[in-house]
């Protein structure tokens, strides 16, 4: 039997806040946010669909920790464990791993984003089996049905201290020969996108409706972790996948995870017309890019039951986003398609970067200013990341510009590496003063106070600390 899990995330972990570009998640414990990993149940719907005995284990949705994850691994004696891997949380995945090996006799294979970029110095491990490069679902289909890992494409293993590479397994093309990911099998219920993403709403799972992105902006790992190759579902195989989660399943809430949601219109605008024809209750948000919406596709989206859309507008500066690879958008659009978006009930998350190649404090400053001026329901400000694959990894390592190496920096919300014009602690500072700013809004601020009147004194003095900063700041630019 093979055994499939999501191991428990680190004790103490440092953020509940998603990677970008299926790179990993990290969650503080407790914590009220879990999104629920995707590919865990597309490859049971596929060992399912061939009548494979398996074991499925998501420790995020079963709050295990590492004691009960191995306590059910010794119940189960499974034969193969596919462990999946994420990069912030690689090392201590690797000590689960090490951990299960020492516990169970099985053969231990891994996969994930972290494995694929970096497949000879994983396999070094000795207490590493096999590895699996690319998309997991008919790899461990391969490795539930064969006898020998000779015989899956796909698969790195060791054998007599040597490494034998496999064949590498092509991308899955058409993405509705997949059957619809097995949710029934795992705890939905358990699963929670937060107030300000979903509401609360539950159960709440997560929709693929296409694999890859073919944009090159340098920043950005979608292209590595899913190929630069757009493979999209047909809007009816998208709809009847939402009938079974909705009618059967009793879905409330669906996260749209996609690389690029909106990047043809008219594929959006057949999938929201099949959730109105087949009256499909539910609330849903996704993530595009901004060029990519206009009113009419808003206004069908609304119906639809969207409620949220993340949109990356990163800079406000033409040449720091032309630099990295990224089409700039007018400013004056993406404030009339926010604007549009508000008057429909649909909330705006937009994410801005800090310390891009190019940028400089004062850069950051207008981008930081404009990002307070837009006025979206949510904003967030991440840091420059040099991911592993990417075109801006590349740019910082060539120029010596990394800082920090540690998997469990690359985050978004660590300073790993400066810029040309930028320190380190620069970029740290401006990020800081960056959500320092959205919080400090009066919106915001009001909010707060309405929840609790008797911190009227306290935003007050958080308000003047406030202005001295950015104060000091206007200074140094």
């Amino acid at each position: 039997m093979i055994s499939v899990i999501n191991p428990p995330n680190p004790p103490g972990a440092v953020s509940n806040k998603d990677m970008m570009g299926g790179f990993g998640q990290l969650y503080n414990q407790p914590c009220s946010t879990k999104i629920p990993p995707i590919d865990l149940p597309y490859i049971a719907a596929v060992l399912r669909e061939n009548n494979i005995s398996f074991d499925l284990v998501d420790c995020l949705g079963n709050d295990w920790d590492k004691n009960q994850l191995l306590s059910h691994l010794e119940q189960q004696k499974p034969t193969i464990v596919a462990v999946r891997t994420s990069t912030p949380s690689f090392e201590w995945d690797m000590c689960v791993v090490y951990d299960i090996k020492s516990r169970i006799n099985a053969k231990i294979v891994i996969f994930g984003p972290q494995v694929s970029l970096f497949p000879m110095e994983t396999l070094e491990r000795k207490f590493i089996d096999a590895i699996i490069i690319g998309e997991p679902e008919l790899t461990i289909l391969d490795l539930a049905t064969k006898n020998a890992f000779s015989d899956c494409d796909g698969i790195w293993y060791t054998e007599n201290d040597k490494i034998i590479k496999n064949a590498l397994r092509e991308s899955i093309n058409n993405l509705d020969l997949l059957p619809y990911p097995a949710w029934d099998l795992l705890p939905i219920t358990a699963y929670d996108g937060g107030s300000d993403l979903m509401r609360n709403m539950k159960p709440f799972v997560i929709v693929q409706t296409s694999r890859g992105c073919p944009h090159g902006c340098a920043y950005c790992p979608y292209p590595i972790a899913q190929g630069k190759k757009l493979r999209l579902r047909s809007p009816d195989n998208v709809i009847h996948e939402l009938m079974w989660l909705v009618n059967t399943l009793h879905v409330k809430a669906i996260l749209f995870r996609d690389p690029e949601f909106a990047i043809q219109k008219e594929r959006v605008r057949k999938i929201c017309q099949g959730i109105i024809e087949n009256r499909l209750s539910f609330i849903w948000r996704c993530e595009t890019r901004i060029e990519n919406l206009d009113e009419n596709l808003i206004d069908i989206m609304a119906k639809a039951g969207c409620i949220g859309i993340n949109m990356g507008i990163e800079s406000s500066d033409k040449d720091v986003l032309q630099n990295v690879g990224r089409k700039a958008v007018s400013l004056e659009y993406a404030k009339k398609i926010v604007d549009f978006c508000k008057k429909k009930k649909i909330d705006t998350f937009c994410f801005f970067i800090v310390g891009l190649p190019k940028e400089t404090r004062k850069s950051t400053l207008k981008t930081i200013n404009y990002a307070v001026k837009l006025n979206s329901n949510f904003s967030q400000f991440t840091v420059a990341t040099p991911y592993f694959g990417t075109k801006l990894r590349d740019w910082a390592e060539k120029n010596n510009f990394i800082e920090c190496n540690s998997n469990s920096n690359l985050t978004g919300y660590n300073v790993a590496m400066k810029n040309e014009n930028l320190s380190v602690y620069d970029i740290q500072e401006l990020y800081y003063f960056a959500n320092k700013s959205l919080e400090m809004q009066p919106k915001n601020i009001i909010r707060r106070i309405m929840a609790h009147p008797f911190s009227s004194a306290n935003e007050l003095k958080q308000l003047l600390n406030f202005e001295i900063m950015k104060f000091k700041l206007y200074i140094k630019r």
